[in-house]
Formats: structure tokens, sequence, C-alpha cells
């Protein structure tokens, strides 16, 4: 459940401060990802994700497609991204670094306040990837001055330190799981080290934190992504909120790609429901009817 607002200790925000200030000072030597690209994004110098150090917002809307105990949510996507992912549904517009509006935390922090006494339940921060930002988000929370319901969705390539910075201070992690090897995760989403990174980062976030996964079901890719998904988090996170997205429909580049340019086929959607349902996952789908008994 997200914690309901309450004012902070002084000590509390204080202690916000000082970690936004540490999140700052990374920003000269930036390896919030694990691209670990060590770009000086204080300086103006692009980083790999193209980001300098301000924070654009392209993209905000009330949606109640979240979980029951998160909605409404206010969802806010914050500009730019780690990945390069073929299939992306909200490319370009979350690869530019300076769209939308640009975000002013003692402003913004107002209007989010304003929301959720207004009977707002969470706030759900996108992207791209959000924790690229990870700054500005210690920045919000802090000008805040209480406990705010963050929700942080996120594709879990997020450097370690990110994670620790943001402990107590993300209520709910929703992590996309998306490749099961190195090699898949390369040439769909020019990133390497996926595995290694996105698992410790998964398992970092299920001691600090509700962490719940998703798993974008791609076409051709349910042995090689799929499965060891599913087996990886049943034997290390057994238990966990699993959602399973099946609808895929090639976007931006992914429409050429000789594999994942069509939809999911009847008989992969089968196969990844069968392996599902002998998993020890709390677990879910976007096909009417299908749920865990």
């Amino acid at each position: 459940m997200v914690p309901e607002l309450s004012d902070s200790p002084p000590t509390q925000n204080a202690l916000l401060q000082n970690r936004a200030r540490a999140a700052l000072a990374g920003l000269r030597n930036c390896t919030f990802c694990g691209l670990r690209c060590g770009v000086d994004r204080l300086a103006g110098r692009p980083a790999a994700c193209l980001l300098g150090a301000e924070t654009w917002c392209f993209k905000t809307y009330v949606s109640y497609a979240e979980d029951l105990d998160l909605v409404p949510a206010l969802r806010v996507y914050l500009a730019g991204c780690s990945f390069r992912c073929r299939f992306c549904n909200t490319a370009p517009d979350c690869l530019a670094p300076r769209i939308g509006r640009k975000v002013e935390p003692a402003v913004l922090a107002v209007e989010w306040l304003e929301w959720l006494g207004a009977g707002g339940r969470s706030i759900h921060l996108l992207g791209g990837e959000p924790s690229l930002h990870v700054h500005t988000i210690l920045q919000l929370a802090a000008a805040a001055g209480r406990p705010l319901p963050l929700v942080l969705d996120t594709n879990a390539y997020m450097s370690y330190q990110v994670l620790e910075l943001l402990t107590d201070v993300v209520s709910v992690y929703v992590a996309d799981f998306k490749f099961g090897n190195d090699r898949c995760a390369e040439r769909l989403a020019r990133v390497c080290g996926y595995v290694e990174q996105v698992t410790g980062s998964l398992l970092r976030m299920a001691m600090q934190s509700n962490v719940r996964v998703r798993h974008l079901l791609l076409p051709g890719h349910v042995e090689c992504c799929f499965r060891p998904v599913v087996d990886w988090l049943s034997r290390h996170l057994p238990g966990v909120r699993f959602r399973l997205l099946t609808s895929y429909v090639p976007e931006w580049r992914a429409a050429s790609d000789p594999v994942i340019g069509r939809l999911n086929g009847r008989a992969e959607v089968a196969a990844a429901l069968e392996h599902l349902a002998a998993s020890n996952l709390d677990w879910s789908t976007d096909i009417d009817g299908w749920r865990e008994a």
C-alpha cells in the first residue's frame, strides 16, 4: 500500500536535502545507470542518455489503469532514457532531453501536494527512465516537506548508488524486466551487461521497498527472454507480483525488425501462459479471463 501523507520530522527533510546535494555532485561523473559513461552532466555535456543536469517533463495525466491501491495516479513522464529499445511506445518523445516543461522542484512539489490533497493516491514517475533524474526526485521530495507516495516505473538498469539515494523515498518500484539475456538486450535496446545489472537492482529494490515486475512478451522471444525472466524471479523473488503483457504491437523501429516486427502468435502466448502458471509468482496478465487461481 502507498503510505498516507504525514508530516516528516526536520531530520528527514535535512536527510533528503543532503541526498539531493550528493546526487547533484554525482552528475559530475555520472554513473547513475549501467552504461556508466562518466560524463559531466553539470557542465552541460550530454551523457549517453543525452541528458544534462536539467529535468524536463514531456507528458502528465491522471490514470486509473493501475493497481487498485495506486489509483487515481498522476503519471509524470520525465524525458531521457538509458535504453534505445526498438519497440519503445513513447519514442521519440521520451528520448529528447529537452521536451515539454522544465521541472522546477519547488513549483512542481506544490502542484503535487495540491493534487494529493484533492484525492490523488499516488504519483507515478515514468519516462524514458526517471531514475536518471534522481537528483530532481530528491529535490522534489525535500521541497514537499512530507512523504510523497512515489511510484517509480523503471527499466531497473540504474546503479546501486541510485537505489541507495532513493531508500525510503520511493514507495513502489514497478520494474520492467525486458530481456532474459545480454545478447537480446544489446540488439534490441543497445545496452551491455543487462542481466547482471537488472537482477542486482531487483534484489536491492525488494529489500528496501515494494517491488512489482512486468514483462512485455516479444514475438520470437519466449524461450530466450520470457522463460529466463520468470525462472529467475521464481528462484530469487518467489511470490513477487508479476504482470505479463501480451498485447505487443510493433512500434517505432520494431515495424521493420525481422523478428519483432509482428504481433505475438497464439502459440507463443499459450506457451508463455503455461509456463507462468507453473511458476510461484503472484501473477496476472493483460488477457481477460486469465488470472492466477
